[in-house]
């Protein structure tokens, strides 16, 4: 099998690995917005109604985008915010990490406790990052340019 005949699996196993990850990290945080914005709040960037906002908001995109990556009409939409999603998360990892806060990340709803490991959090998000930067290069590679008439 060539290579040109393996992109396809290898796009749909990064979609469901993808997909898997940030349905697994929404529906906790869905089912109790509470615990999360306590999460969101141990990071010390934002407070009041902003955190409560978050704390609901933000779950309902992960999901929203996770299913959208395996519909073909937002699959490159999804992608892009996952991206843009995945960047801001390794952010606040790498700053509460350089502000000495032993916190607990909320990544995956409750935790048990013994706070986050910021270099495998870092790690974990970063190879997310790789696979859906892949799926979106892959997307628009896959794309003729337009043509314009003339």
């Amino acid at each position: 099998m060539g290579m040109r005949q393996r992109l396809p699996i290898i796009s749909l196993i990064a979609r469901l690995v993808l997909a898997g990850v940030f349905v697994t990290a929404a529906l906790p945080k869905i089912q109790d917005p509470v615990a999360f914005g306590q999460s969101i709040i141990a990071y010390r960037l934002i407070e009041g109604d902003l955190v409560g906002w978050t704390a609901l908001a933000l779950p309902w995109l992960e999901l929203i985008c996770a299913i959208g990556l395996l519909m073909p009409w937002l699959k490159r939409a999804s992608a892009i915010w996952i991206a843009g999603l995945l960047l801001v998360f390794i952010t606040l990892h790498a700053s509460a990490w350089a502000r000495g806060l032993d916190i607990d990340c909320g990544c995956f709803g409750e935790s048990d406790g013994s706070g986050i490991n910021y270099s495998l959090s870092i790690l974990r998000n970063t190879a997310l990052l790789a696979a859906v930067s892949y799926l979106i290069w892959l997307d628009f590679a896959q794309k003729s340019p337009l043509k314009l008439k003339t």
